[in-house]
């Protein structure tokens, strides 16, 4: 778990193009990763709710957050076009490309997302 002096330790795992293939690809639970890029005032704004989730679903889900600036070979193989853009791995496959959370709960938005892996 990431630590900064402080603050409590996250839930989130950050990712680069170094562990994307392990902690992404090869994970046996489904993976919501969070493209998002620094200056990013929605960014900022859905990180507290995806810490959230990633306690309440440890176990079952896990939550990465990937750099936009540190990784642009990531964001480009993805197609990843705004930020945040939030993506629903399973089986080292897209499973859902965009998750919307834009309407409705962001909670609701990522369960149902998940939901969509079981049909």
């Amino acid at each position: 778990m990431d630590t900064t002096p402080n603050e409590h330790p996250s839930a989130i795992v950050e990712v680069e193009a170094s562990n994307f293939s392990e902690e992404v690809l090869k994970s046996a639970e489904p993976v919501i990763v969070d493209f998002w890029k620094n200056g990013c005032q929605p960014c900022d704004m859905i990180a507290p709710f995806l810490e959230q989730i990633a306690t309440e679903l440890a176990g079952k889900v896990k939550v990465v957050k990937l750099n936009k600036a540190e990784n642009p070979e990531l964001v480009a193989r993805y197609g990843v076009r705004g930020y945040p853009t939030l993506a629903l791995f399973k089986g080292g496959e897209v499973a859902v490309a965009d998750i919307d959370f834009g309407t409705g709960s962001f909670r609701s938005s990522i369960l149902n997302a998940l939901a969509r892996l079981r049909t």
